[in-house]
């Protein structure tokens, strides 16, 4: 008996620990963050005294506390007397004269250092009821009135705003600058909330408190219910939260004794929101006629400013945040919640973790762009659900920019185009919850002949950091003329960005001029690895295989993917989905980019989207692949008679797998396990399909796929140990690592344009003779033949013999060049001139390079590079 009870004892204590263990660790976990927006105009800023008012301290805060006869506000000060300041609740906000301050939240976070407004009695509400940290996002200004400046998008006309605000007076520039603010925050939460652990967070709410320009504005009184309505649906929608729960304290700042028609009309507009069906438990309204306290009591006369009474900014506070909680609880007894977000770049020392995803102008509209139609591709990429699928960036290209810069040498909008100006167009990229991404060129002129950035470095890029770019498109149209390499011009580029203490992407557009090779990486974010793209899938195949084949690079390396990562990501140009002649050449176009870690930039006219192309930029599954957290960039393993099978290993434990048919004919593909470092049952998942097919021994066959027809797979089980990638190719394989001698021939070439060398033989296969002479070393190439060797600064001397081959057509003429690292810099070693017959000898100095280009240059001819080696002393 004793023993049992010693037994029931111990067994119930065993559970009594695992119960306080567990609510130990919950209490002590990481939980979302709850984030509440609070905005208005001048009574949302704040005007409650702290310390002193007009009239004497009646009414201000420390009063309020010191004659509190219940106790209900002696937290607001610590032991000593001081303001006290919460742990767990954090504030976002700026004053009257638009000073930004954030901090733990106490007082002062009013209209002044020395005021409050209604975020102290909220943030204490919902502070005490969350154990979840609570951050406040306040954005007001006094002074402001839903008619004109708060006017939301969808209350001007179907389609939003006639003309983007670009000045305070225009319609509806605070309502954009409130949404961009948001945005910007919840984008950066580590720098408001300390101790932020990318735990992800909630937006929980959001409070308004504004009317007074309404009010006693004749025509904004008579239509303020109906923009009222508008507000709350423009911002749900540009937050991407349909049932976030809004609460509204009414203009009472005169009390129950204000008989006015507008105030009582403004007020009534208020508080008929609940009563619309579609915000049934969702918005909620506070009379806050009861929280007036009159003059004498109060430290001012200003009635319009709640008498600048503490205790009335206390109770309108407390009361929203009651209301706020309710309408949760309400909420979450229909099982309605917010979904948990998370901040993509939190804690990282990246600003691509993954690659980039967004939509570019010019395979769409080229030239032809203006400000309306960046507008409503703004607002079909969040109505579309593409924001939401992971397309954050908006990039304007070529021709946004006027003729000719201003008298301070600076970049201006072309006043045509963008009337109101390119930090106006940023500014509502932003307020939809976007980045904003421009081009420019490196060279003295764009693309399209308008002002380049070169000798305006650093002018331009602040002035992109001052309209709030967060993405430069850096061509290179007319670089040649720079007289700087790559490398140079864009760790100029570089600098300047740091320079502007702005972090901004860099696009390195430079025609797939081998900055995976020269380290692009150190000065920008991705590069291209090919020539233009253009809206047919021959183009879109060649620009795949510079990445994920030997189209850039030697066969030997299996694409590019051992030089892809984090903010290094290989960027075969832009989409072209939805601009092919047929859906099949659409979804096989998406497969190669996301299978092939590339920056998926959308380029098709959105506003035109047919279902069918909506349904492949949104595919979950598929953009899974490509924005996999182990940016692993996929890679070919077999490619034989216009088939090819690419794997992708993935962060889970599985791989993703796709299978390719080029070619004319039906035919089947088989994918081997051991091509993709799996073995025996594997289970198999279309991702097109979302699908699962089944469970598969030691291979999977395709049936019967058609021309660009194709199968993307997820194979493998979740969970399951990291699926190895390839073996990188060694340094020493292309790379100059020894002294001596060092034949061209034996390292494989970092970039490769045009026609590929044949190593030791002509280009027709045979042996390599000059002159009569046989050469066992060498290199035989076809006109129109670039390649890039390392030397790594190892080599001394350049040396080989060249010469047209025999094979070439009578009377042509060929031509040999040596440069340093590309074409870009201009800077040539050698020069054969052109050249009929005969050979010439080459012995030039190459000590202190990096990279050499040899260049062969012609009309349909063939020349040998004799003996091209290297020399290191």
């Amino acid at each position: 008996m004793i023993k049992q009870s010693i037994k029931q004892f111990f067994s119930r204590l065993s559970i009594l620990l695992v119960v306080m263990l567990c609510l130990g660790l919950k209490s002590n976990a990481q939980q979302p963050l709850k984030v509440i927006i609070l905005a208005g105009q001048s009574n949302m800023q704040g005007h409650g005294e702290m310390e002193k008012g007009e009239k004497g301290e009646k009414g201000n805060l420390r009063w309020v506390i010191n004659n509190d006869q219940e106790g209900a506000y002696q937290h607001l000060v610590d032991e000593n007397g001081e303001w006290s300041q919460r742990d767990d609740v954090f504030i976002h906000t700026w004053d009257k004269f638009n000073t930004i301050k954030t901090g733990k939240l106490s007082a002062g976070y009013g209209a002044f250092d020395t005021t409050i407004g209604p975020e102290l009695g909220f943030g204490h509400v919902v502070g005490d009821h969350y154990d979840n940290k609570v951050l406040l996002i306040k954005t007001s200004w006094g002074g402001k009135s839903l008619a004109v400046d708060f006017r939301p998008p969808s209350a001007v006309s179907d389609s939003g705003y006639k003309r983007l605000p670009a000045q305070p007076k225009d319609t509806g520039y605070y309502y954009v600058q409130m949404l961009s603010t948001i945005h910007k925050v919840l984008d950066n939460l580590h720098q408001y909330v300390p101790e932020y652990q990318g735990e992800g967070y909630e937006l929980a709410g959001f409070g308004w408190h504004q009317g007074w320009n309404d009010r006693v504005t004749k025509t904004a009184n008579k239509y303020y219910e109906q923009n009222l309505v508008h507000l709350i649906k423009d911002i749900r929608k540009d937050l991407g939260a349909p049932n976030l729960p809004f609460v509204i304290a009414t203009t009472g700042m005169k009390g129950w004794e204000d008989k006015d028609p507008r105030a009582i009309s403004l007020m009534n507009a208020q508080m008929a929101m609940p009563s619309y069906p579609e915000f049934k438990d969702n918005v909620s309204v506070v009379d806050t006629r009861d929280f007036y306290i009159p003059i004498d009591d109060s430290p001012s006369k200003q009635f319009y400013h709640w008498n600048r009474n503490a205790a009335s900014y206390l109770k309108i506070g407390e009361a929203l945040g009651k209301a706020m909680i309710a309408l949760k609880e309400k909420q979450a007894a229909k099982n309605i919640h917010q979904e948990i977000r998370n901040v993509a770049s939190f804690d990282s020392k990246y600003l691509t973790p993954t690659p980039p995803m967004g939509w570019n102008s010019w395979n769409a509209f080229e030239k032809d762009i203006d400000e309306n139609k960046i507008k409503e591709i703004a607002d079909i990429m969040v109505s579309s659900g593409m924001r939401e699928a992971g397309y954050k960036y908006l990039v304007l290209d070529d021709a946004w920019m006027a003729a000719d810069r201003n008298e301070k040498g600076q970049l201006v909008a072309d006043s045509i185009k963008f009337p109101g100006g390119m930090k106006a167009i940023g500014d509502y990229i932003h307020s939809k919850g976007l980045k904003y991404g421009i081009y420019e060129c490196r060279g003295d002129k764009t693309c399209q002949n308008l002002p380049g950035s070169f000798e305006h470095e650093q002018t331009d890029m602040n002035s992109f950091a001052e309209w709030g770019v967060d993405y430069i498109k850096l061509d290179a149209c007319f670089a040649r003329k720079n007289g700087r390499l790559s490398s140079e011009d864009f760790d100029v580029y570089h600098q300047a960005i740091l320079q502007t203490g702005r972090p901004m992407i860099l696009s390195i557009s430079d025609f797939g001029s081998g900055a995976w090779a020269w380290g692009g990486k150190n000065y920008g974010q991705l590069w291209r690895t090919s020539m233009d793209i253009y809206p047919r899938i021959q183009s879109v195949y060649r620009c795949a295989e510079t990445s994920g084949g030997d189209g850039a690079i030697h066969p030997a390396f299996k694409g590019l993917w051992q030089f892809a990562g984090p903010d290094s990501w290989n960027d075969p140009d832009m989409l072209q989905v939805g601009n092919l002649k047929s859906t099949v050449e659409d979804k096989v176009h998406f497969s190669l980019w996301s299978i092939l870690a590339a920056p998926i930039m959308a380029g098709n006219d959105l506003r035109s989207m047919s279902k069918e192309i909506k349904d492949i930029l949104l595919a979950k599954e598929v953009i899974a692949v490509n924005q996999d957290p182990r940016a692993h960039q996929g890679y070919q393993v077999y490619d034989k008679d216009s088939l090819e099978i690419y794997n992708k290993p993935l962060s889970d434990g599985t791989t993703a797998v796709l299978l390719l048919n080029k070619g004319q004919k039906k035919s089947d593909l088989t994918v081997n396990w051991e091509q993709i470092g799996l073995s025996g049952p594997q289970n198999v998942r279309d991702l097109w399909l979302e699908k699962d097919l089944g469970t598969f021994n030691g291979s999977f066959t395709a049936k019967n796929l058609g021309k660009h027809e194709h199968l993307l797979l997820k194979i493998g089980t979740v969970g399951s140990t990291i699926v190895p990638g390839p073996t990188p190719i060694p340094e020493e394989k292309y790379t100059v690592t020894q002294e001596g001698t060092t034949y061209l021939s034996d390292i494989y070439y970092m970039l490769k344009k045009g026609n590929a060398p044949v190593v030791d033989k002509t280009y027709h296969g045979k042996p390599i003779k000059i002159s009569g002479k046989k050469y066992s070393k060498g290199l035989g190439v076809k006109s129109k033949s670039e390649v890039m060797y390392r030397l790594n600064g190892k080599a001394d001397r350049f040396q080989a013999v060249v010469s047209l081959d025999k094979s070439s057509p009578k009377g042509e003429t060929g031509r040999f060049q040596v440069m340093v690292e590309e074409k870009f810099g201009g800077r040539i070693l050698f020069d054969s001139g052109q050249i009929k017959k005969g050979k010439v000898k080459i012995d030039i100095d190459v000590s202190g390079l990096d990279f050499i280009l040899l260049d062969f240059s012609g009309k349909k001819v063939f020349g040998n590079w004799g003996n091209a080696k290297v020399i290191s002393k």
